[in-house]
């Protein structure tokens, strides 16, 4: 952004009266949630077919993504010391696409930001951009295998399994998509996404029979995640079961588990920030009611008028990915934009990726950005329906305008826990984000 345009935008007010007080609202999910991760990792891979595949003397390579993954040290570390006790040598490889600006020395990075290094899940981590070639699909396009697990005599993946932010179908995020797009690096990953949704769909589980078949995958331990965020389940699957019934049936699992707003329409949205820490699309397009592709139908689920984005989380490395489902953002938040790591994702996505990262109206701090989002949201400000969230993959804390009071009071499933002033400094808004949160 030149200085110019920082200028012009710094000196842009469009006042209106925003609420004084907000409630603080509690909502309660059926969450199950795995008490120690490891040990459940541990028990689910001890017997499996996937670790009689492994034999004493292998070098066995362990896919771990750039996906907010709750545990993925701790899990990524179990699966490494259970390979090394059947006797095999484990790494960690980068099986992310195109994330961390399509370089290798990104995607350490990445994964450093997530926890994972070679400390802490005691193994090496090798990582590179080339890839080798494996198969092709009819009528598709080629696929691929990161180098370095080409090379090992094994490569078992861990991957959460969730609904996808981009398309629905009977696989979504999971160990199949890993394997196609994960391992196939940014070339895997940007041959596939030039047929878009479509693609997905049609390609995930005849891919899965090709990696099946033509490389060294024995398997993954998939993950589900409760709505708070919390290891739910772990499963140690089988190559044979990887983008098949059983992946089909946990990613069902999974959508019952993940958090959702609780309100059928929103005027305004705030998300504090978003980022690739928290959804591939920077904020969970199943949360927001948004999916923002070209050619593909808008579910508006919940239906929200506007959507304010206030920052961009320092893990995201200043990829944007999805601030364009926004309308209105900061300075702050632009400035922190890596164009480089942004429009990397964003062309290497195709489709998906071409309104995703448009710039919403720009604001010079907080308070005027509400501001905006209050005179365009179609609603007198009396009127207006104001919900407040940390972030997408964040929703047992929130934050309602009080002419919710009684929509909330009428859901079994959410508790009023106090009144706050709606407060800024220099124009930056310090509650209800200065409020200890309980996420």
């Amino acid at each position: 952004m030149n200085e110019q345009l920082i200028e012009q935008v710094s000196s842009l007010h469009f006042p209106a009266e925003l609420p004084q007080t907000l409630l603080e609202v509690e909502q309660h999910f059926d969450a199950p949630r795995i008490d120690d991760t490891p040990a459940a990792v541990r028990a689910a891979l001890r017997g499996s077919r996937p670790m009689q595949r492994i034999r004493p003397g292998m070098r066995v390579a362990i896919g771990a993504g750039s996906r907010g993954v709750t545990n993925l040290p701790a899990i990524v570390r179990t699966v490494v010391e259970e390979v090394r006790a059947a006797g095999a040598a484990p790494f960690v490889f980068p099986a992310m696409g195109s994330h961390g600006g399509a370089t290798a020395p990104g995607q350490v990075e990445m994964l450093a930001s997530l926890g994972v290094t070679e400390a802490s899940v005691g193994a090496e981590i090798l990582a590179t951009m080339e890839v080798k070639e494996i198969g092709r699909l009819p009528d598709g396009p080629p696929l691929y295998q990161d180098a370095n697990a080409a090379a090992a005599d094994a490569t078992l993946l861990v991957n959460r399994i969730k609904p996808h932010t981009d398309f629905h179908g009977q696989l979504e995020s999971g160990l199949a998509k890993m394997a196609v797009i994960g391992m196939g690096k940014d070339t895997g990953a940007q041959l596939v996404h030039v047929y878009g949704a479509r693609g997905f769909i049609r390609f995930l589980a005849p891919a899965a029979r090709i990696y099946e078949t033509n490389t060294n995958l024995v398997g993954g331990v998939a993950l589900l995640e409760n709505a708070f965020g919390e290891t739910a389940e772990a499963h140690a699957l089988d190559v044979t079961e990887i983008g098949a019934a059983i992946e089909t049936a946990l990613l069902e699992k999974a959508r019952a588990l993940m958090p959702r707003l609780p309100f059928d329409a929103i005027d305004i949205l705030v998300i504090k920030e978003i980022g690739k820490n928290f959804s591939g699309t920077g904020m969970d397009t199943n949360v927001v009611g948004r999916i923002m592709i070209p050619r593909m139908a808008e579910d508006h689920r919940p239906d929200v008028a506007v959507i304010a984005v206030l920052d961009i989380a320092e893990e995201s490395h200043g990829n944007a990915a999805g601030i364009g489902l926004a309308n209105v953002t900061t300075l702050r938040a632009v400035r922190r934009i890596d164009w480089t790591a942004t429009y990397t994702n964003s062309v290497t996505s195709g489709i998906f990726g071409m309104q995703r990262v448009n710039v919403p109206i720009t604001m010079a701090d907080d308070r005027r950005a509400l501001e905006v989002a209050l005179r365009c949201c179609g609603e007198p400000p009396a009127q207006a329906r104001w919900v407040w969230i940390n972030n997408t993959s964040k929703l047992r804390q929130f934050w309602v305008s009080p002419n919710l009071r009684p929509t909330v009071e009428a859901n079994p499933h959410l508790r009023l826990v106090r009144e706050t002033p709606l407060r800024f400094e220099s124009g930056q808004l310090a509650q209800p984000w200065g409020m200890k949160g309980r996420d």
